[in-house]
């Protein structure tokens, strides 16, 4: 065998090698992700996002309007359908939305290779994306935005791999952009970053007509989700859906970030935590902007989409962390770029590759940290009230924690939402729902803490805390003291203990004195506690025995964006 044979052969075993350890860690981190889908807290987003299916057979589009489209909640509508209970569809929704998040690992690999990395760089580009703290972290939740940059990296993938770029492929892409709207009105990021790209290659090449021609490609195929979902909501009247597809999202843009404030935070959050990768991404992306002219047109409208999407989402004035998402899969393409700039420099090649190994293998660690960030309160309250709740009764909490069971309103209790509910007060949505469609359950978090000034007449009286994050229809009685209960549900009440346990005695209602159970309707009852010899709670009949307790509702979100 000859000296060159040999060195080949060498060749062929250490790339052999190094495929086999980048896939090793790249498959590694798909298994931590999901663990991160089982493991990790629910943000307050997922619970509502997740659980806008239920809606479909009960006034979508009639009776309630979302602001937003309903794309995404098509797609959480199988978590619906596997589930058997809350928190099963909670957790399937969850791993769904992770393979989901695979299937967009592989088109990023994918584009890559249409790039013309090779197996290993596309590898290694695909573990830096998987190392980026933000898409670990957000991409497996159940809110819209895996879905959108699922369609927005297939719609990208169609232009890469086209051998030569014609109107049905571009027309084809533009239908995943579109259906990328129909998940979020956020894509329109996506959308605006595709045509762009088209049309500024056609224009550095002074192919100006083919330019326009792209520019009515992409629009028609755009056009074609759009007008299939306005006929599916809308039947025979179209129009109205498609004026909620404009106007909705234009007056969620236009309300802005303000009612929170500083959440450029995250901004500088996700910078700080992962400067190293993004250095490399940001490098990359100015050296290959040097180089465009020289590109070939795939290289050229991928790097122009990814220019326009990364500016777009850093200067979003709403940089929740999940919305960093929408632009990692990109810039992660011209991850490996900087090394290929100082090439001709080993010894500064070599320490960049081990700033980035470093920085990879720190992601590592910070993935298992995050694990201490769980969901078992969630879910165990989230069980707790779906058990104490019969399929056609009502619960109230702003946020949605239950996905199958039914809310007297679909009021989102974001800060926008607070803010309203405390300024509008006795005539605020969250006021009339307590006070004219009552629940029989309040599941309680900070949200419900801001509007306790404005709920609190129509809870006190009303309603009784038997848990941390859970208030009761009933009332808690002292032996021998007159209370007004306010009976927010007309049915069958009994006495019972603080722990659930039922209880003998006799209540005096209204001057007359009764035995368990009381038939009671609604509205103000004047009652006593007799012949017993401790406090006792009258709630609606019903088996309670483990599910009360004490305790603290601190942590049911905390963290969540930490």
């Amino acid at each position: 065998m000859t000296t060159e044979a040999v060195e080949t052969s060498n060749d062929d075993d250490l790339s052999r090698t190094a495929t086999a350890f980048i896939g090793i860690a790249v498959a590694i981190k798909i298994v931590i992700l999901f663990v991160f889908a089982y493991e990790c807290r629910f943000v307050m987003d997922e619970f509502v996002q997740l659980g806008w299916a239920k809606y479909f057979s009960n006034g979508l589009f009639d009776t309630i309007w979302h602001p937003k489209a309903v794309g995404y909640a098509i797609f959480y509508e199988i978590a619906h359908l596997i589930g058997w209970d809350a928190t099963s569809i909670l957790l399937v929704g969850r791993m769904q939305t992770a393979l989901l998040a695979c299937a967009t690992v592989a088109m990023v690999y994918a584009c890559a290779r249409a790039l013309g990395e090779d197996r290993i760089r596309a590898l290694i580009i695909v573990l830096l994306l998987l190392c980026f703290s933000n898409f670990m972290e957000r991409i497996f939740r159940t809110i819209a935005e895996p879905l959108a940059v699922f369609f927005a990296v297939a719609a990208l993938l169609v232009v890469l791999r086209a051998r030569k770029l014609r109107g049905w492929q571009i027309v084809a892409a533009g239908g995943l952009s579109g259906m990328a709207f129909l998940a979020t009105q956020k894509s329109i990021y996506f959308n605006l970053a595709l045509g762009l790209s088209l049309v500024a290659d056609a224009a550095l090449m002074r192919r100006y007509a083919a330019g326009v021609a792209r520019g009515v490609w992409l629009v028609l195929g755009w056009t074609v989700p759009i007008i299939v979902y306005c006929f599916i909501f809308g039947g025979a009247d179209p129009i109205p859906i498609a004026r909620n597809l404009v106007f909705g999202p234009i007056e969620i843009a236009t309300r802005g970030g303000g009612d929170y404030g500083g959440l450029r935070q995250f901004v500088f959050q996700t910078l700080a935590r992962n400067y190293v990768l993004y250095v490399f991404c940001f490098a990359g992306i100015v050296l290959s902007l040097t180089q465009i002219m020289k590109f070939d047109e795939r290289r050229r409208i991928a790097l122009v989409f990814s220019v326009v999407i990364t500016v777009l989402v850093f200067a979003h004035d709403q940089p929740w962390p999940y919305v960093f998402i929408m632009a990692l899969p990109f810039m992660s393409l011209w991850s490996l770029t900087m090394l290929d700039g100082i090439a001709a420099r080993v010894r500064y090649q070599r320490l960049a590759w081990i700033a980035l190994v470093t920085a990879m293998a720190i992601s590592f660690v910070a993935n298992l940290l995050y694990l201490r960030i769980d969901n078992a309160a969630q879910l165990e309250l989230v069980a707790r009230a779906e058990s104490l709740l019969a399929p056609d009764e009502r619960y109230f909490d702003g946020i949605g924690m239950l996905p199958n069971r039914m809310e007297p309103t679909t009021l989102w209790l974001d800060k926008h939402y607070v803010l309203a509910t405390l300024r509008e007060s006795g005539h605020s949505e969250a006021y009339s729902v307590l006070s004219k469609s009552r629940p029989k359950l309040i599941l309680w978090s900070y949200r419900m803490d801001y509007i306790y000034p404005v709920v609190a007449p129509l809870v006190l009286n009303s309603y009784v805390r038997v848990a941390p994050n859970l208030w009761i229809a009933g009332y808690r009685l002292a032996p021998g003291e007159r209370k007004v209960f306010d009976v927010p549900i007309a049915g069958s009440y009994a006495l019972y203990s603080a722990d659930g346990t039922p209880l003998r005695g006799q209540v005096e209602v209204d001057g007359k004195v009764l035995d368990p159970p009381f038939q009671f309707s609604t509205g103000p009852k004047t009652v006593t506690l007799r012949n017993s010899s401790g406090e006792a709670l009258l709630l609606p009949t019903g088996s309670y025995a483990g599910h009360f307790k004490s305790g603290s509702d601190n942590s049911l979100f905390a963290d969540v964006y930490d």
